[in-house]
C-alpha cells in the first residue's frame, strides 16, 4: 500500500513537471513573444539586416499577421506628407535653392519612414514607399535594400519590384558616370583657371617671387658693398663697407609690389646729393636686381646686384 502511494506521487510530481515545461516552451515558442524581442532587439542596433529579415519571415507565419502599431502609422502619415511636398517642390523648383528644399524634404520622408519600420519591421507598404523616396533622393544602394526587404514580405507586385531593382542598379552604374564626367570637368576648369592665373602678370609675378625666395643679391662699389635678402614678398636692404660686419648697418626693408617697387627716400641734409627714391627692379629670369636711384638734382645711378648662387 505504501508502495503503490510513493509510485502515485511520483507520477503526479512528473505529470506536473511535464505540464511546467510545457508550459514553458509553450511561453518560449509565443510568435507574438519571439516577435517582441526581436523588436527590441532591431531597435538597439538597426542596421541588424540579418535580424530584419527574421522578423519578416517569421510574421509570414502568424496567422492573423500582427495588427500594424499607431507609432508606426504615425511616422507613416508624416513621411508620406514629406515624400509628396517635396515632390511638388521638385516640380516646381527654378533655382538651385528649390532643389535643395525638395532635397531636404525627401530626407525628412525617408527619416520617418526608417523609424516606421522600427516600430513595425515586417509592414511591406513602408518598404515599399522608402524605396520610392530613396530612388527620388538618389540613394539608389538604398533604395535597392529597402526593395529587397519588400520582396521578403511576398508581395504581389514581386515581379515589378524585381524589374524596380534592375532599374535602380542602372541609374546608379549611371549616376557614378555622370559623377566621373563632372569631376573629369571640374578638374579641366581648374587645370584651364591655373593656367590662367600662370600665363597672369600676377600669376608670373607670384611665380618669381616663389622662385627668388630666400635668394640674396650684392653689389660692391666706392669701397663698400649693397645687399639685397628676398624673405617673401620682402626685400632686406644693406650696406657695409667691404669687411665689416652686416649688422654694422641696420638693414630696412621694402614691399615687393611688382617686378618694379619704387619707394621714396628720406632726405640726407649732410650731403649734397642724396636718393630722393629707389626703384628696385626684378629681372625675368631671377638672377639679378637693378637698385635704380634718383638723387635730389635728377641724376639717376643704377646698381645691379648679382644672385650669389
Amino acid at each position: 500500500m505504501i508502495m503503490n502511494l510513493r509510485v502515485v506521487i511520483r507520477i503526479v510530481i512528473f505529470t506536473a513537471a511535464l505540464f511546467v515545461l510545457t508550459s514553458a516552451q509553450a511561453q518560449t515558442a509565443n510568435p507574438q513573444q519571439t516577435l517582441n524581442q526581436y523588436i527590441s532587439d532591431l531597435q538597439k542596433n538597426p542596421n541588424d539586416d540579418a535580424l530584419r529579415g527574421k522578423i519578416i519571415a517569421l510574421v509570414q507565419t502568424m496567422h492573423p499577421a500582427p495588427a500594424i502599431p499607431e507609432e508606426a502609422r504615425g511616422h507613416y502619415v508624416m513621411a508620406s506628407t514629406f515624400a509628396e511636398k517635396a515632390k511638388d517642390d521638385t516640380e516646381r523648383a527654378k533655382d538651385n535653392s528649390g532643389l535643395k528644399q525638395a532635397a531636404t524634404g525627401f530626407k525628412r520622408a525617408i527619416g520617418e519612414y526608417k523609424a516606421a519600420l522600427l516600430a513595425a519591421p515586417w509592414w511591406a507598404d513602408a518598404y515599399k514607399k522608402l524605396a520610392i523616396a530613396q530612388k527620388a533622393a538618389k540613394k539608389y544602394d538604398d533604395a535597392v535594400a529597402s526593395l529587397n526587404f519588400y520582396l521578403l514580405t511576398q508581395p504581389a507586385d514581386a515581379r515589378d519590384a524585381q524589374d524596380e531593382i534592375y532599374k535602380l542598379k542602372a541609374l546608379r552604374e549611371s549616376a557614378v558616370d555622370d559623377r566621373k564626367l563632372a569631376e573629369q570637368k571640374a578638374a579641366e576648369e581648374r587645370q584651364r583657371r591655373q593656367q590662367e592665373e600662370e600665363n597672369s602678370p600676377q600669376g608670373k609675378f607670384e611665380a618669381l617671387l616663389k622662385k627668388i625666395n630666400g635668394r640674396r643679391y650684392t653689389w660692391s662699389g666706392n669701397g663698400g658693398t649693397s645687399v639685397l635678402d628676398v624673405s617673401g614678398k620682402v626685400l632686406v636692404v644693406g650696406a657695409f663697407p667691404t669687411g665689416e660686419a652686416y649688422r654694422t648697418f641696420p638693414p630696412y626693408r621694402v614691399e615687393i609690389l611688382g617686378r618694379e617697387t619704387t619707394v621714396a627716400m628720406k632726405p640726407v641734409t649732410i650731403v649734397s646729393r642724396w636718393p630722393v627714391s629707389r626703384t628696385y627692379v626684378i629681372s625675368e629670369d631671377g638672377t639679378l636686381i637693378t637698385v635704380r636711384s634718383r638723387l635730389n638734382d635728377g641724376a639717376v645711378v643704377e646698381e645691379i646686384h648679382l644672385w650669389q648662387r
